[in-house]
């Protein structure tokens, strides 16, 4: 037992286990991809994306240096305050959802960049029409309050008229071709890890030559396999 060594596999021998394991690697594959196919395709919920931006906007002035850090600073802000509840709940009683903000704001995307003055509106909803009508709607509002309430005076007249218009929801999500490009990975790796495990964890000896090589010592036969056949 002292001469015994830890059994692996060479590359043949892996090789040759795959193909012997074939059938098996290959059920678990469609299988799985069967289950991503079902999921992505009669399960899962299509959702829809509607895009609009507007442009924040300073007076002009001889100061150009000064309104354009105005401006960029405005820009994040103003991003902000879109999201906010007391633009949200406008949008919500505005267009008469049956929905939470918070739940409004799960669908709700609203980005900025660092290097222009565009703000970014995104609603994705199972409803093409209204993830349209949102977007469109979080602009309106948020400019109706800039200008009608004084705790937001500092963006009276900065949130410019829709630059682009949201139009009906296209197709966002799910993926569907990828998610059963996972699928079969997933079943083909699930296999052949189920295949390596079992194989490296059987101890059993199936050949003289693993014997000797574990025990340095010389078998000297082997038992047969037959077959008894009994007559009736």
């Amino acid at each position: 037992m002292e001469n015994q060594e830890e059994k692996g596999l060479s590359l043949i021998e892996l090789v040759n286990l795959l193909l012997k394991n074939w059938l098996f690697i290959g059920i678990s594959t469609v299988l799985i991809a069967a289950v991503a196919f079902i999921y992505a395709f009669r399960i899962a919920t299509p959702m829809y994306e509607s895009r609009s931006d507007v442009i924040v906007q300073v007076e002009s002035s001889n100061e150009l240096g000064f309104d354009y850090t105005t401006a960029l600073r405005l820009v994040p802000s103003i991003a902000e305050f879109m999201k906010k509840d007391i633009v949200l709940d406008d949008v919500i009683e505005t267009l008469g959802l049956d929905m939470s903000t918070g739940e409004l704001r799960s669908g709700l995307s609203i980005t900025s960049s660092n290097t222009t003055f565009f703000v970014y509106v995104t609603y994705q909803n199972e409803d093409p029409e209204l993830s349209r009508d949102v977007a469109n709607q979080v602009i309106a509002s948020a400019r109706d309050i800039a200008e009608t309430n004084t705790t937001f005076s500092s963006f009276k007249g900065k949130i410019s008229d829709p630059t682009t218009i949201a139009k009906t929801g296209v197709y966002a999500s799910p993926n569907k071709p990828l998610f059963v490009i996972i699928g079969v990975l997933l079943g083909g790796i699930l296999g052949v890890g189920i295949v390596l495990v079992k194989e490296l964890t059987n101890n059993t000896y199936r050949t003289k030559e693993e014997i000797e090589a574990d025990f340095d010592i010389q078998v000297l036969g082997v038992i047969p396999c037959f077959e008894v056949k009994e007559d009736l």
